[in-house]
């Protein structure tokens, strides 16, 4: 108890006293915006050209180069490609619960981990219950986001989901399962409504991947992405 209040007590001097400092150093090496409030862990890599918004707290997360997260986001163990943008309030979750024929649900009665202060199995026994989905265990990725991805405001993605290149998830959605790429997706559970672009063209964009272009390529060639068939011909 007496470490867990220390550890707990030791993080929110870091939080509140020294990150203020580390977000100037982050942005200036960077080239990012950490708006007023934004926190992210030693865990997490800004690989430039970022945008994080006002009270976003990001846990060993990846950000691509140029993704944006906006105000008031809570995220952890993800992965986000580039130019990806997600909106406010977005967050994941993770961690599961069994829903099977178990008599009791709390986790003092499945897992040995402690999280709620003591547990009823036995020293030394794990647990029967397999409670994180991993897409990436060696690096600890629960969540991936690919590139060139819009997410609406307050949208929840549940922890195993991986979201595809150049698709886009509406406001309030709840993501349960794998989405497409180029496909537009809505609702809880979220559901595809359509496809942004025919099956040909959709192929053609992934095997573009302008997202990889170097910044002068993508500023020579601005205006062609203002229509589809330009920027693939």
């Amino acid at each position: 108890m007496i470490k867990r209040k220390l550890t707990e007590v030791g993080s929110a001097l870091y939080r509140s006293l020294v990150f203020p400092f580390q977000r100037i150093i982050i942005e200036l090496k960077t080239k990012s915006i950490l708006k007023q409030g934004s926190y992210i862990n030693k865990g997490t890599v800004i690989a430039g050209r970022n945008y994080i918004g006002k009270k976003t707290v990001l846990s060993n997360v990846y950000v691509g180069y140029g993704s944006m997260v906006s105000d008031g986001g809570d995220l952890s163990n993800t992965r986000i490609g580039k130019y990806s943008s997600i909106g406010p309030e977005a967050i994941t979750v993770l961690g599961r619960h069994p829903v099977d024929e178990r008599v009791a649900l709390h986790p003092a009665f499945y897992s040995e981990k402690k999280d709620m202060g003591y547990t009823y199995l036995t020293e030394g026994r794990r647990g029967d219950f397999e409670e994180q989905i991993y897409i990436d265990s060696k690096k600890g990725i629960q969540i991936d986001i690919g590139n060139d991805v819009w997410i609406g405001r307050g949208v929840m993605l549940i922890e195993g989901v991986t979201i595809g290149d150049g698709a886009v998830i509406g406001t309030g959605s709840v993501v349960t399962k794998d989405i497409e790429p180029y496909g537009v997706y809505a609702g809880v559970p979220a559901k595809k409504l359509r496809d942004r672009f025919d099956e040909d063209t959709k192929k053609k964009l992934l095997e573009l991947k302008w997202w990889d272009w170097d910044e002068s390529v993508i500023k020579s060639r601005i205006d062609d992405f203002r229509d589809v068939r330009r920027i693939l011909r």
